[in-house]
């Protein structure tokens, strides 16, 4: 079942409110699911979901904002929140 406490450690709030929009704009399923596969770098980012340069910057941004996505020398990576999210959203995607 869906436990969003499990997520943030905490009942949902005006926080886990801004997770929930940014998570549903159109695309980000797409990142959060590459990158649940391994590291990638923008360009290759970019080439796996088909998101114009600057709207996948405008979406890494307000992940790594939420600290769902960090990125060390090259690439960018999920956190654990963003693998816990990932896993979140699988549960969801097989409930529709």
């Amino acid at each position: 079942m869906l436990d969003v406490d499990v997520l943030f450690g905490r009942k949902p709030d005006g926080e886990s409110e801004k997770v929930l929009k940014v998570i549903s704009r159109s695309g980000m399923s797409n990142i959060l699911f590459s990158l649940d596969r391994k590291p990638l770098r923008f360009s290759q980012l970019m080439f796996e979901t088909k998101l114009n340069p600057g709207i996948l910057d405008r979406h890494l941004k307000a992940l790594m904002q939420l600290r769902i996505v960090e990125k060390n020398s090259d690439s960018y990576i999920l956190t654990e929140s963003g693998k816990k999210l990932v896993r979140i959203l699988e549960q969801l995607f097989t409930i529709v």
